[in-house]
């Protein structure tokens, strides 16, 4: 009896340490992947960290990856133990799978309620050298992790670029959920490919290749707004590239987008489209074109213009609109040749790493100094740039893990494109939209 008694007080305490032990499963937000990391490297004893991922390159994550920390639990600033060692990841489409890869979405029966597929921590991997945005790990990074080994689960929640409710009101989700204001705001810019950005610095007068805010070309927010919207018959869609570059001997420009779970689609309907802020009874918001759905098939626009009888006349240019689940997918299009643009949150630095595409000015102002490591907030902290919008975070279980991440997120040259915001105990701005995404970016 004393030995069975034993026996089931051993079994409790080992159950309740693989509890503590077991891995939390986060969706949500591709846009800020490189500062969770950073956080929670900066959570484990001595660093020591190795994070495990699917794709093969060196400097970046992709859209599934975990963190393990090998000296213990993850630990917040302020002593907090999270009761965690591992964090997966999986990032697949976007900011408001942190709500529909829950159990939570599940059961309101949202129609585009899933789970995720995350990668367990320890698999046989190839070690590779962090480079880019990934340096700060050097050879703490696992790639090329089998995808057979992914596991398909509920997450608990994670960060959105912009509060749930914006894609309530967008049709992506069918309820409205609780949520929390994170601490940090992310800037987000336009990124061109090596060809289309070299382009415009020729037809602007620009030294080519030149990285500095002053040889930095600029597309304006009008031009950017028509070639993106679903107008198919507008001269942005009739001229392709050259609405751009006139006298470009291109044909193709392609539009890397983002699926409608994305927060940086969401940040970009808002920002260009006024998606869902010109709505009610004056309307105005403009539609962007399709395809919406992640793992879509890319869509093309045949340009046309019309003769004198009104007869449609094609122009041999085409608009390509791209379907990216993730960051890492839309740097990749951006990678490739020909023209091409897309969104990115400021923490995709490509200087300093393999990636060829560079963020250009949007209607004249940068949003970056140019340089590897820029912090890239510099002109959104003065308020003299205003693509930024503040994130949230969905944690319906009160995991700690999440909110110790939301607690610990660092700012400056070490995490581009992220600031603390007024929901933070240092906020570095004055400058928001006090937590609601389709209100101005003003002083307070």
């Amino acid at each position: 009896m004393q030995f069975t008694k034993i026996a089931l007080a051993s079994a409790a305490l080992l159950a309740l340490a693989s509890q503590a032990q077991a891995a939390v499963r986060i969706s949500g937000a591709t846009a800020t992947s490189n500062n969770y990391v950073i956080a929670l490297t900066k959570m484990c004893a001595g660093e020591n960290v190795n994070v495990f991922k699917t794709n093969a390159t060196n400097n970046n994550l992709g859209n599934q990856f975990t963190v393990k920390c090998n000296s213990g639990n993850f630990i917040g600033a302020d002593g907090t133990d999270s009761g965690e060692s591992e964090a997966q990841f999986d990032l697949t489409g976007g900011s408001i799978n942190s709500v529909l890869f829950t159990q939570e979405a599940a059961d309101n029966g949202e129609p585009q309620a899933a789970s995720g597929k995350f990668l367990p921590a320890g698999l046989t991997c190839t070690t590779v050298t962090g480079a880019g945005p990934l340096a700060f790990l050097g050879n703490k990074l696992r790639a090329s992790c089998p995808s057979s080994a992914l596991v398909t689960a509920k997450s608990v929640g994670g960060f959105t670029d912009v509060e749930p409710p914006v894609f309530t009101a967008t049709g992506v989700l069918s309820s409205q959920y609780t949520y929390t204001a994170a601490t940090f705001s992310q800037v987000f810019g336009v990124a061109a490919s090596k060809a289309l950005y070299e382009a415009l610095q020729a037809a602007q007068g620009l030294t080519v290749g030149s990285t500095t805010p002053a040889n930095q070309p600029s597309i304006s927010r009008a031009k950017l707004a028509s070639l993106m919207n679903s107008d198919n018959f507008n001269q942005a869609k009739a001229q392709g590239p050259k609405f751009l570059v006139p006298g470009t001997t291109q044909t193709n420009i392609t539009y890397c987008r983002r699926p409608n779970t994305s927060g940086t689609q969401a940040s970009a309907q808002l920002y260009f489209m006024a998606d869902p802020v010109a709505t009610g009874a004056l309307g105005g918001k403009l539609t962007i074109h399709g395809p919406d759905l992640d793992g879509a098939a890319n869509e093309v626009v045949q340009g046309v213009s019309f003769d004198a009888s009104g007869n449609e006349v094609p122009t041999g240019n085409t608009v390509t609109f791209a379907m990216n689940s993730g960051s890492s997918n839309v740097r990749s299009c951006l990678n490739a040749a020909g023209f091409s643009f897309g969104v990115l949150s400021a923490e995709n630095n490509p200087l300093g790493g393999s990636d060829t595409y560079r963020f250009v000015k949007i209607s004249n102002v940068s949003m970056t100094g140019g340089v590897a490591g820029d912090s890239q907030t510099a002109t959104a902290l003065s308020g003299d740039f205003d693509f930024v919008y503040e994130a949230a975070l969905f944690n319906p279980q009160g995991v700690p893990l999440l909110d110790l991440i939301n607690a610990s997120v660092l700012t400056g040259a070490p995490t581009p494109g992220l600031f603390l915001n007024s929901f933070s105990g240092a906020p570095e701005t004055k400058f928001g939209r006090g937590g609601n995404a389709v209100a101005p970016y003003v002083a307070n």
